[in-house]
């Protein structure tokens, strides 16, 4: 028995494009956050002047950002995790821990899933606005995240299990192959 860690393929195919999306989604959050952080901050110090949403704007955008980011995570098997005693277990017994994780992951992604969607549908229902500011945002818009991404995190944990029943490796890996 090796003490090694088991070195394993980058994720491929078409769940690869779904992450390469999830990532993407992320870093464009991140990058339209920062132009609009930035902007503020020049209007601020040169003009006098300012946005009244441009901190709820950039909230918004750091939380799809997370949430997206957090999904990709899960596809490549980046996420939180105790690697310790799955290293240093045998191969079967390995597979048995990562499955059983796995559905753990997919059981919780699909009640999150749900709620967040109750959530959004009731905020959209109510016609929910934010107080913070005057811009004319339905929160149900904002809330969406959390059922889209936790479905996309479920799509990924399901996929792992299947493969990891199948007798295949799961793939932890941040790479993802084009």
């Amino acid at each position: 028995m090796s003490s090694e860690p088991q070195v394993q393929a980058p994720v491929a195919g078409p769940e690869a494009a779904l992450i390469r999306f999830e990532q993407a989604v992320a870093a464009l959050g991140l990058l339209l956050m920062l132009g609009q952080v930035c902007l503020e901050i020049v209007l601020r110090n040169f003009f006098n002047t300012s946005f009244l949403w441009s901190e709820e704007v950039a909230r918004y955008l750091m939380i799809w950002s997370v949430y997206f980011g957090a999904a990709a995570a899960v596809g490549t098997g980046s996420h939180l995790r105790i690697d310790m005693l799955i290293d240093h277990v045998p191969a079967g017994v390995r597979r048995v821990l990562d499955t059983v994780a796995q559905l753990w992951v997919l059981a919780f992604s699909v009640g999150i899933a749900y709620a967040g969607w109750t959530v959004a549908r009731e905020s959209f229902a109510m016609g929910m606005v934010s107080a913070d500011s005057n811009l004319p945002l339905q929160l149900g818009w904002v809330q969406l995240v959390i059922p889209l991404t936790f479905a996309l995190s479920s799509l990924h944990a399901a996929w792992r299990c299947w493969l990891l029943l199948a007798g295949r490796s799961a793939p932890r890996s941040a790479l993802v192959e084009g």
